[in-house]
């Protein structure tokens, strides 16, 4: 190593040594500076224990109370409470018993450690042996301490009498009666007759039964007088006729009824009657697509016309582009307008005649209607269909030939059949679980009295597997219409799906 190299080492060192001292240095005078500028602390608040100095209070100002008060003395280093009764007077009704310090180790204390004053201590000794033992024993709670102590030994000692009790029980219950009175009048003051309720009540009108929001554009007209059906009758003639939708017109009438005008007007007994509001309404769609816009305005402008000639107000029941709505609604009908089905196929020993075949269907509550198929009506669509022979009842599944040619008695004495088909249309049937699973049922006796083969629309062979992946879909198509708010089977359901 050179000396030139010795030298710039040595010199490096020093550097660093000044350095390092003129930081040290500058910390220190920094430190000292920011000492002096604040003054020390004498005391802390939060920390120190506060110390106070009896001799400096003023207590003059507690010579003017007068005999029977309270003094109070605070010491404040033993975090203590203690309270000097004076008078010799107690009242059970100015002894608190609320707060934590009534519940110690599972106890109940009262602030004086005894029972309220009852009837038993009713005589001048008893009194006085409670107020002795009173005065002479100190009581602790929790962390404040309440001692009770005489601090006028020559003053003569008077125990409460009986009376003094008594008035100042009778004036407390009083006070609470009577704000309880003042309470039940101004109840009675502030609630109304059951007049007045009744003129503000009025009844909560809804769409006429029939309607569906979701699936029908409705506007009601509030009539500004009434009307008759006969005179709105006339109003309306062919006004929402020649619509590619199905439109209906609703009435209410005196007795708050919604009724369809067309039936209404058929029965001579309601021609008279008042009519205070309609209900126009125009379905969306159906299994034909959607409304058209031009149907949508000429609707719109059908009604708002018709208000104005009848002197209405109009209030439609959607605020969204009805339109929308109607193609919405299509696409969910897509979705779910589906049927479930399978077929039996004759087996190996050909085809099976049309007469086995009926004995069979009959057997298993299968019905010949006129449209040529076999129908089979549930317990409750032929309830329904015995009480009301004007209503067509719905069936829950129907078979029917594969080769399109229908059923008739004729044709099933002479002819064989070589395979029918079992068909289920979802939307229309109210249990689709329970009606699929009697399809199946009845599929399988019929199987096997014609020793034929259960396949699906591919003539595969349909076993256990795939009639319950097919049960699974129609599970799903079933709870994807409640969710829409459509119930298979409703009235809905079948004006939607026609």
């Amino acid at each position: 190593m050179s000396d030139l190299q010795i030298v710039l080492i040595v010199i490096g060192v020093l550097i660093i040594a000044a350095v390092l001292i003129l930081n040290w240095w500058q910390e220190r005078r920094f430190h000292q500076q920011v000492e002096s500028s604040f003054s020390q602390l004498k005391s802390d608040a939060l920390l120190d224990d506060p110390k106070l100095d009896i001799s400096k209070l003023d207590m003059s100002q507690f010579d003017s109370i007068p005999d029977g008060s309270v003094n109070s003395n605070f010491s404040t280093g033993q975090d203590e409470l203690e309270v000097a009764i004076d008078e010799p007077f107690v009242s059970t009704a100015n002894i608190s018993t609320t707060d934590t310090a009534l519940h110690d180790d599972d106890r109940f204390v009262s602030l004086a450690g005894y029972e309220p004053l009852n009837d038993d201590l009713a005589d001048e000794d008893s009194i006085d042996t409670a107020y002795a033992e009173l005065v002479n024993k100190p009581h602790k709670i929790t962390s404040v301490e309440v001692e009770v102590q005489k601090t006028n030994p020559t003053t003569e000692i008077r125990p409460a009498q009986r009376d003094e009790i008594k008035a100042i029980f009778d004036e407390a219950f009083s006070h609470t009666s009577n704000d309880a009175l003042d309470i039940n009048n101004n109840i009675e003051e502030v609630s109304p007759s059951p007049s007045t309720r009744h003129s503000f009540e009025e009844p909560v009108l809804s769409l006429p039964p029939m309607l569906h929001a979701q699936m029908d554009l409705t506007a009601i007209l509030y009539l500004a007088s009434e009307s008759t059906f006969s005179e709105l009758n006339k109003v309306l003639n062919g006004l929402f006729e020649g619509y590619e939708k199905p439109a209906y017109t609703h009435v209410l009438d005196s007795n708050k009824q919604w009724l369809l005008l067309s039936d209404a007007i058929s029965k001579p007994q309601l021609l008279n009657q008042s009519v205070s509001r309609l209900a126009c309404s125009l379905q969306l769609a159906d299994r034909a697509g959607p409304v058209s816009r031009n149907i949508l305005n000429r609707f719109q402008l059908a009604v708002e016309t018709l208000g104005l000639d009848i002197n209405a107000h109009v209030e439609w029941q959607s605020t969204g582009d009805a339109l929308t709505a109607a193609n919405a609604l299509d696409a969910f009908c897509i979705d779910v307008d589906k049927t479930m089905g399978f077929h039996l196929t004759h087996g190996d020993n050909g085809a099976f005649t049309g007469t086995k075949l009926r004995g069979l269907a009959e057997s298993q509550g299968l019905l010949l209607s006129a449209d040529g198929t076999f129908k089979y009506f549930d317990e409750a669509a032929s309830k329904q269909a015995l009480q009301n022979p004007a209503i067509t009842p719905q069936p829950s599944f129907i078979m029917f030939n594969r080769d399109q040619h229908p059923f008739s008695p004729e044709m099933l004495r002479t002819s064989v059949v070589k395979a029918v088909s079992f068909q289920l249309d979802i939307p229309h049937v109210k249990h689709c679980a329970e009606a699929f699973n009697h399809m199946v049922q009845v599929a399988k006796q019929m199987e096997t009295g014609l020793s034929a083969i259960l396949v699906d629309d591919n003539n595969r062979v349909l076993g256990d597997m795939q009639i319950e992946k097919i049960r699974q879909q129609l599970k799903v198509i079933h709870a994807t219409m409640l969710v829409r708010g459509i119930v298979p089977g409703s009235e809905s359901a079948h004006r939607l799906f026609s």
